[in-house]
């Protein structure tokens, strides 16, 4: 008799389990919301600030297949994502250095995450919404360097024919124009606080204080002037989108 139920319950367990491997993974957004927040979003690309607590387990949750860049915001240590129903299974992330990015080509993945750390992992996820052009050459690992912050300068850090990723450094008590190209519109991302003003149509705004990991979008219409705080220099990643969104839609979310 104890054989009997010791087999029901193991049977039981089976078809729970293989009831919840089958339920359908949630969008992240949704299904975790402490660690992923839509930031910005509108035809081009979708802002989202991701933070992995502490020793953090989230469930398994869905992520679309756009191409994407990954903004790190701190030092962070390693993070484990095992994914469902892929052959590669379970990935360590190494840790990232805060200001550093990567890019890489869109997946369609669903996973669970684990941070082992005592450390949390702070990091943007900025989507390219664009038709993709030799999405192949969309990888790398990109840092900062050991430019003075007494220089101003933007500097090409990686590009392919989708978009362009240059690093922004302003010294203190400069400013630093940014000026869409060629009708491409642009996205701005700090690395430090800083100080950003927007021209259009002649008539200038009033400076804006954006802080570590604040997006700002900037149309083919318009400039943004750039300037570190006080005697501290600025550093931001630009992101100049080279071709057309894919479908339509006129949404703009900034939160």
């Amino acid at each position: 008799m104890m054989k009997t139920s010791i087999r029901l319950g193991a049977a039981t367990l089976a078809l729970a389990s293989l009831a919840v491997a089958s339920l359908p993974a949630q969008d992240a957004l949704q299904a975790t919301p402490e660690a992923y927040r839509l930031a910005f979003e509108n035809d081009w690309v979708k802002v989202v600030r991701v933070h992995y607590a502490p020793r953090v387990v989230l469930a398994p949750h869905d992520h679309t297949a756009l191409p994407a860049a990954y903004v790190y915001l701190n030092d962070g240590g390693p993070i484990l994502f095992k994914h469902v129903d892929l052959p590669y299974g379970a990935v360590t992330r190494p840790a990232t250095k805060a200001g550093s990015f990567r890019v890489y080509r869109g997946l369609k993945e669903v996973h669970s995450v684990e941070n082992p750390s005592d450390t949390p992992s702070e990091f943007l996820r900025v989507e390219f919404k664009t038709e993709p052009v030799d999405e192949g050459s969309l990888r790398g690992k990109f840092f900062r360097d050991d430019t003075s912050p007494a220089a101003t300068v933007q500097r090409i850090q990686f590009e392919n024919a989708q978009v362009r990723v240059s690093r922004l450094l302003v010294a203190p008590g400069e400013s630093l124009e940014v000026a869409p190209t060629a009708g491409h519109p642009t996205l701005l991302v700090a690395l430090i606080a800083a100080r950003v003003e927007m021209n259009g149509a002649g008539e200038p705004s009033a400076p804006l204080r954006v802080q570590v990991g604040d997006a700002r979008w900037v149309d083919p219409s318009r400039r943004a002037h750039i300037r570190g705080e006080g005697d501290r220099p600025a550093e931001l990643l630009r992101f100049d989108l080279k071709t057309k969104p894919v479908g339509g839609g006129t949404r703009q979310v900034q939160r």
